[in-house]
């Protein structure tokens, strides 16, 4: 008995207390293993919330900034380019977004000007009403080329080819400067100016731009003014006496409908393909932007008022211009507020990571004079 007593007590394992004891330092280490992992997998979300935010308001600022820069270029003097006008004239009308109340430009317009400002025009997200502009500028890749002749009749253009004038342009090569349907073009002939808009191009050095085009640029009545006709008929008329640029026609707005949840940065170009739905005609450039606000900075030879919305009142006489209206032709600086969100809710607060981001831009091509022309 005295042996079996002695072997029993030799077999002991540890002790309640002993058990408790690493059980505690246990959950200990484990506690602090999970709270570095969990803090761990929050910096990194919280970083790539961030970078998320951040990235997608320099994406859309970038990208504004570039075309803002180049805005006015290439247009005649005074940077307006000529519409049809008129009693009897239609309503040229604007690139929107979906459901947006400015669709049109305003009744009796003679002439688009290089900036068409938009306070209100883009949808409301978050119940802030959100900004709208549309800017043109002259495409570079085909610029001031002679046009060798009209056809007033059939509402066609043919673009002079190198042997036929200087400046000439072989616009069929499959390069950047060939036409396209829904191409803007621009005639110019001393300082008469008509936008068009193209309906077909044959695949040679002719474009056609027919009436009903959705943007109602191409109007011939005889009693308008500002038409093809019109320019083609002023002295001189010989071949080569007119030339012809395509202009883009960019216009900046947010769109909800697409994905109401992540508001999104659209860029418009021109009138896009008509038939295609008005939220799908514009390129997504950024996502999750929930707020775009534009004001300008102006020249009036007097007060040259800064940070204008353009509101009504504005373009009425009695806002920041008063006694004078504010005209889009006074406009030298655009100022952006682009405000946006990450397209995740962090873990912790099951909120959003918010940022906004300011940025003025000098439109070169109105704020500078070339002294020497």
């Amino acid at each position: 008995m005295r042996r079996l007593q002695h072997g029993t007590a030799g077999e002991a394992g540890f002790s309640l207390v002993e058990l408790m004891v690493a059980m505690v330092v246990v959950l200990v280490v484990m506690s602090g293993a999970v709270t570095t992992l969990t803090n761990t997998y929050r910096s990194a979300e919280n970083a790539r919330g961030i970078i998320d935010v951040n990235n997608n308001l320099r994406i859309g600022a970038d990208l504004m900034v570039r075309d803002f820069i180049q805005v006015g270029q290439g247009l005649p003097t005074g940077r307006v380019v000529q519409v049809p006008n008129g009693a009897a004239a239609l309503q040229i009308q604007r690139p929107h977004p979906q459901g947006s109340t400015c669709t049109q430009w305003d009744a009796g317009l003679a002439a688009m000007p290089a900036v068409t400002v938009g306070p209100g025009c883009g949808p409301v997200v978050n119940h802030v009403a959100t900004d709208m502009v549309t800017t043109l500028a002259v495409d570079s890749v085909l610029d001031t080329v002679p046009v060798n002749s009209f056809d007033l009749v059939a509402h066609r253009a043919t673009v002079s080819t190198p042997a036929q004038a200087t400046g000439g342009l072989d616009i069929s090569t499959g390069s950047g400067d060939d036409v396209e349907v829904g191409d803007l073009m621009m005639f110019t002939k001393g300082s008469v100016s008509a936008l068009v808009y193209v309906t077909a191009f044959d695949g040679v050095q002719t474009f056609t731009f027919a009436p009903g085009d959705p943007m109602n640029l191409n109007q011939f009545a005889d009693p308008l003014n500002g038409t093809v006709n019109d320019l083609a008929n002023t002295a001189p008329t010989t071949a080569n006496s007119a030339n012809v640029s395509r202009v883009r026609m960019i216009s900046y707005y947010l769109d909800n409908t697409i994905d109401p949840t992540t508001p999104r940065l659209m860029r418009h170009m021109n009138w896009g393909a008509p038939a295609l739905p008005v939220n799908q005609r514009g390129m997504t450039v950024a996502f999750a932007i929930d707020n775009l606000q534009f004001t300008y900075d102006m020249v009036d030879g007097v007060t040259n008022p800064a940070g204008v919305k353009m509101v009504a009142a504005d373009l009425a006489g009695t806002g920041r211009c008063a006694p004078n209206a504010c005209s889009p032709n006074q406009i030298r600086k655009v100022n952006v507020y682009l405000a946006g969100r990450s397209t995740q809710t962090f873990s912790a607060t099951k909120r959003f990571f918010r940022n906004a981001l300011e940025t003025q831009v000098s439109l070169r091509s109105l704020a500078l004079v070339n002294r020497y022309q």
